[in-house]
């Protein structure tokens, strides 16, 4: 499968980086998730979810750009797990947000 972008009006240089920043974003997301899930500091939660939510706005900005078909429909499902997680925090919640960001990493990677 080629780089092609799926939108045909960045040049492939562009797209690689959209795709990489795609992927540090999402990595920060795992990360500061994980965080979140196992502190019990209101503060600290709190810090957490700015960050996690800030680098879900970034996300959202390049799938509109460097994400294909499959990715995007990834993307948004994870939108709609990590909003549920948010409001209703167990493991349950937990585990679909991460097997979302899992599957997404692991499609931007490739």
């Amino acid at each position: 499968m080629s780089d092609v972008s799926p939108t045909g009006s960045i040049s492939p240089e562009n797209y690689k980086a959209y795709r990489k920043d795609f992927a540090k974003s999402a990595d920060l997301m795992q990360k500061s998730l994980e965080m979140y899930n196992k502190t019990s500091e209101y503060n600290k939660k709190e810090q957490l979810k700015k960050t996690m939510n800030e680098a879900m706005t970034i996300m959202n900005q390049i799938v509109k750009v460097a994400l294909k078909k499959n990715e995007q429909s990834m993307e948004k499902k994870l939108v709609k797990d990590y909003d549920t997680y948010i409001n209703s925090a167990n493991a349950k919640n937990y585990k679909a947000v991460r097997a979302d960001l899992d599957d997404l990493q692991d499609s931007v990677k490739s």
